[in-house]
């Protein structure tokens, strides 16, 4: 998510026409680099700069703002701005990430903890596990016996607690 609002962007770079930017960014407390490089995606988008529609960057888009910046030999700052992209460390980091990887490094991965597999519901039958699943099984049903067992001793101390209160 953007730290600043399109809104408050499109203010700033309108302002940056008129004003200095390094009087806007005393008067912002904004870095005046980000100033004129929001005023240079305002110059090249207009009014529909800073909206970021396809986010996460498909791996395609990726690699078409990579070529075409090499293409036209543009550099990072005037190819982040031409995409409206929303910095020019971003692209950067795709150059990276293409010149380590190719291709496939450029591809959006899912984000967050991968999703746990649901075992069967029905259990393998004894007769059919090995010495060693047999074992590790008991050990693990001891393990939530005493888990068990703790949690029930908590739950009885507060009740005892709570009485004694009263």
């Amino acid at each position: 998510m953007s730290k600043y609002k399109r809104i408050f962007k499109l203010k700033l770079a309108q302002l940056a026409e008129q004003e200095n930017s390094e009087a806007l960014s005393r008067k912002y407390n904004i870095s005046a680099r980000l100033i004129r490089y929001w005023f240079q995606v305002y110059l090249l988008n207009g009014s529909k700069s800073f909206i970021h529609k396809q986010l996460p960057y498909s791996g395609g888009f990726k690699i078409h703002v990579l070529e075409t910046m090499e293409i036209n030999d543009w550099s990072l700052g005037y190819t982040s701005a031409y995409f409206d992209l929303s910095s020019p460390g971003i692209l950067f980091q795709w150059q990276k990430l293409y010149a380590h990887g190719g291709i496939t490094r450029l591809k959006p991965k899912k984000k967050g903890r991968p999703r746990v597999t649901n075992h069967s519901s029905t259990p393998k039958p004894s007769a059919d596990m090995s010495e060693k699943e047999l074992r590790e099984e008991l050990d693990y049903l001891r393990a939530e016996n005493a888990v068990l067992k703790k949690l029930e001793a908590l739950a009885q101390a507060r009740k005892k607690k709570a009485k004694t209160k009263r």
